[in-house]
């Protein structure tokens, strides 16, 4: 081919020019062609949507392979440009059946791979950065070996085109490999490269014994690597793609494919790469216990070496029998209830690049631990004045409600529609009716965020989350929430009035200033008894429940009530308990209240004696919440389930004030 006489700079993933470009088009039927072969190494039934495959330039930029997967779009992908480069046209079935495991074995969707994610991020203690590539590299070889050995797809093969470049940690990779298939020393990797012996073996005996649970042996893995990965992936060969940096334009095919080669040494890439769509929620990752049980070496893991000591060491590799996980003690279900922190399920999302917001996340935590605590909330019977009753057809204008044309009407009227001519719609008249109405009675929902409340975005707080099992129930329910978070004097935000957003009603939960406390209680009064500066009504419009989320600082919703230093009254006179705001407001309400405290037993008992119209729940523990949720469920519905419904301590108008009313703080 004629040289080039004002050459350009070459795209990423852009063809060599000895190379024809029409060869893409080739190549690319014969890719295609080798799919159904693919899929046939999963077994007959496997099914998946054909692979996309890019060329020069098409490829989104930060994959980072010339292959890559996605549990979300279900898609598999590859860039034929990169993959003339590498010089590994031939091996289409070995890489596409690889893609294809991704979705079959390992990771196989995306909260599996988000708890591969937050496995090796346990294994590697410090360097949470390498955990997406840990995890990776991890899938790769259980579906390597499940290929090479049950499916005969030559794998091996695949890598010897590849290369065995000069990491350490791919070395070492690459010689678990030799031992698994049973190939000589020196066979995939490379003779002047150190290779870390007893680490490969151990890698393979955890290839076997977790072949069918990738969960299970993640963090053994990371940990195995840990010392090997932290010595080759410093912070700047982690901060950048290696594949991107600068490369020969023009010249001999085999001199790129070094270099391709150099730069994949840099740093341990796997096979392929991994691309997630953004906001997209792994369920079940909250509370799924494998997630925090604790990090086993492979060296001391008796599923990978309790036979070493009887006489196996000729022998290191045997296929393990079927191993349930749980079966030896350290399974699934064993990590009595644990699960990840807010920041830690943080810390996994952003990782697989599914979020960079913390609030988020926190709302994506408690939602999914309140979900099977919701209770059921109180719902008010109306006799309905009227019901709907359909009426005649009538004329349907050109600037009506589009949704309100009865096309069923219109087109027995004329086949030919003709808007404002024959178009018509249904009116609607009204007929008394006797049948009841339930209305759902409202929440309104304050939450303490001052300096002594745990940072729902950083820490398990129960607190939080017995208001998430309060709001969630009330959206459930189709009652409206106000939710409020307050601390501090002028502190305070919130839904700003009663919404069925579920979001902003979550974000007012995890929401935390960490000043100092202060409840506000012309909201309060606003909400429920009116504005007395403007005499405007009250903003509520129907029955509404009361709930307050705090510690001990809740006594500042009562300094009308009871004498604190540090209140936004000091020196007003105190009135009895019943004549309080809180106490008027939760009366006028008319759905209850409920305060739902971070105090001790004896604590919420001193609370109850002025707290007039609340009932008083301590809730430090999850097994308090628990208990918090059965006994919520009980007063409010103890007619329809057959429980006696207990009512709130309350003081008698004429009596004195109760002991402890009068305390200073």
């Amino acid at each position: 081919m004629a040289p080039v006489s004002a050459p350009t700079p070459e795209p990423v993933g852009a063809l060599p020019d000895e190379r024809p470009r029409a060869d893409l088009g080739a190549l690319r039927q014969r890719w295609q062609a080798a799919w159904p072969e693919a899929l046939a190494a999963w077994g007959r039934f496997t099914r998946l949507g054909a692979p996309t495959l890019h060329g020069p330039g098409s490829a989104p930029e930060g994959v980072g392979s010339f292959a890559w997967f996605s549990t979300t779009r279900v898609s598999v992908h590859v860039d034929l440009a990169e993959v003339v480069e590498l010089g590994i046209e031939d091996h289409a079935v070995a890489v596409l059946a690889h893609e294809v495991g991704h979705h079959v074995l390992s990771p196989g969707d995306l909260t599996t791979s988000a708890l591969l994610v937050a496995r090796t991020r346990a294994g590697l203690v410090d360097q949470d950065q390498l955990a997406p590539l840990t995890a990776n590299l991890w899938s790769d070889l259980l579906v390597n070996d499940r290929l090479q050995r049950r499916a005969g797809i030559d794998l091996a093969g695949l890598w010897r085109a590849l290369g065995p470049g000069t990491s350490t940690v791919m070395q070492t990779v690459l010689r678990a490999d030799e031992i698994l298939w049973g190939l000589p020393r020196g066979d995939l990797t490379a003779s002047d490269v150190p290779v870390a012996e007893r680490e490969a073996t151990l890698v393979a005996r955890l290839v076997r014994a977790y072949a069918d649970d990738p969960v299970g042996g993640a963090a053994g893995f990371a940990a195995l690597l840990r010392t090997l990965l932290a010595t080759e992936a410093g912070t700047l060969a982690t901060a950048q793609d290696p594949r991107r940096q600068a490369r020969p334009e023009r010249g001999d095919r085999e001199v790129r494919r070094r270099h391709l080669q150099r730069r994949r040494s840099t740093l341990p890439q796997v096979v392929c790469g991994q691309d997630e769509v953004a906001g997209a929620v792994p369920g079940g990752l909250a509370t799924d216990p494998r997630a925090v049980e604790p990090v086993r070496h492979p060296a001391l893991d008796p599923r990978v070496v309790g036979d070493l000591g009887l006489g196996a060491a000729d022998d290191p590799v045997t296929d393990a029998a079927p191993h349930a996980p749980g079966t030896d003690g350290v399974g699934a279900h064993d990590a009595s209830g644990q699960a990840l922190a807010p920041a830690d399920y943080d810390a996994t999302l952003r990782l697989l690049g599914l979020t960079t917001d913390a609030a988020a996340s926190a709302r994506r935590w408690y939602r999914e631990h309140a979900a099977p605590l919701l209770v059921p909330f109180p719902v008010r019977e109306h006799v309905r004045a009227t019901e709907p009753l359909l009426g005649a057809h009538e004329q349907w204008d050109v600037g009506d409600e589009l949704g309100e044309v009865d096309w069923t009407g219109t087109l027995l009227r004329s086949p030919v529609v003709v808007p404002g001519f024959t178009t018509v719609r249904r009116s609607v008249d009204e007929d008394t009716g006797d049948e009841p109405d339930r209305v759902p009675v409202d929440l309104d929902l304050y939450l303490d965020s001052s300096g002594s409340m745990p940072d729902p975005t950083r820490r398990v707080a129960p607190i939080a989350l017995a208001g998430a099992v309060l709001a969630l129930s009330a959206l459930r329910a189709g009652a409206r929430v106000q939710a409020t978070t307050w601390s501090g004097p002028r502190q305070v935000a919130g839904t700003d009035g009663f919404v069925r957003d579920e979001d902003r009603v979550l974000d007012a939960v995890v929401a935390h200033f960490g000043g100092s406390t202060s409840f506000p209680v012309p909201l309060l009064e606003r909400t429920h008894l009116g504005d007395p500066a403007t005499g405007a009504p009250p903003t509520r419009t129907r029955p509404c429940h009361v709930a307050v989320i705090s510690d001990d600082g809740v006594v500042s919703m009562f300094d009308d009530v009871v004498r604190i230093r540090w209140g936004a009254r000091p020196d007003t006179e105190l009135v009895a308990p019943h004549e309080g705001a809180a106490a008027r407001a939760v009366a006028a309400a008319g759905g209850g209240g409920t305060l739902v405290l971070d105090v001790s037993a004896k604590g919420a008992e001193t609370v109850r004696d002025y707290a007039v119209g609340y009932r008083v729940h301590a809730v430090q523990t999850q097994d308090d919440l628990v208990a918090f949720a059965h006994a919520f469920a009980r007063e409010l519905w103890g007619a329809s389930t057959g429980a006696p419904a207990s009512t709130p301590s309350r003081s008698t108008p004429g009596s004195s004030r109760p002991e402890g009313a009068r305390r200073d703080r």
